[in-house]
């Protein structure tokens, strides 16, 4: 029993030095030798734990995404309005990315969406875990827009197959601000791009819509597929 605080600390290191390693560079430029210097442990208590570098990048993005669900759960309250929800979401992605630049001097870009491009042709179980982890953030605005949808801001017949778009949306956002370093671009064009999935209507009161965000028209039905 007293050697499982030493055995979770160095999985935790082990997971946290893999992380850091993947997000800042990629799946290919980081060994387990790395890994391991950045955890401060020896090559054997890697293999302790982890079979493979693929083994550890899963159980990794697993706990990347279990560090970050409170905040997210957080951010996507139901007992937020869907325009709450949609700010705070942004601030929260620009703030993310601010500070990992402020610390390292580069925008990073999503950890998920760099290495699943990078291995998804190459790795099929880390492709799958990738996309497990895109539909879990999908969810969050599926229930966002059939929430808007119920309080009519929002007209789509698909709140699944958009709230996919928007995500992907978020990736060429995130992808842009990190191709050009500038964390800017992320806080400039992330709100007004999702904003055009959403329209005030007449009969909403005004306190459902974010009063920072000057109303949208209605598309036409095409652009919502």
């Amino acid at each position: 029993m007293e050697k499982s605080p030493s055995r979770k600390s160095t999985r935790d290191k082990i997971l946290e030095a893999t992380i850091e390693l993947l997000w800042s560079q990629s799946f290919g430029a980081v060994s387990v030798d790395t890994i391991c210097h950045v955890a401060k442990i020896q090559k054997g208590s890697f293999y302790h734990y982890f079979p493979s570098k693929v083994d550890v990048v899963i159980e990794a993005f697993e706990k990347l995404w279990n560090d970050k669900r409170p905040l997210f759960d957080s951010v996507f309250s139901p007992a937020l309005s869907p325009m709450e929800r949609l700010s705070q979401y942004c601030q929260l992605a620009y703030e993310m990315q601010r500070d990992k630049a402020a610390k390292l001097g580069k925008v990073l870009g999503c950890p998920y969406m760099t290495c699943g491009s990078e291995l998804s042709t190459q790795e099929e179980r880390i492709r799958q875990k990738m996309d497990e982890i895109f539909n879990r953030s999908a969810k969050y605005f599926e229930s966002l827009l059939r929430d808007a949808q119920a309080q009519g801001l929002v007209q789509i017949e698909d709140p699944v197959g958009t709230s996919h778009e928007m995500l992907a949306f978020i990736c060429g956002v995130t992808y842009q601000a990190k191709l050009k370093n500038d964390v800017e671009i992320i806080q400039r064009d992330l709100k007004p791009g999702l904003m055009r999935y959403f329209t005030v209507a007449p009969e909403v009161p005004a306190m459902h819509a974010d009063r920072s965000v000057k109303p949208i028209k209605p598309a036409k039905e095409k652009e919502y597929r």
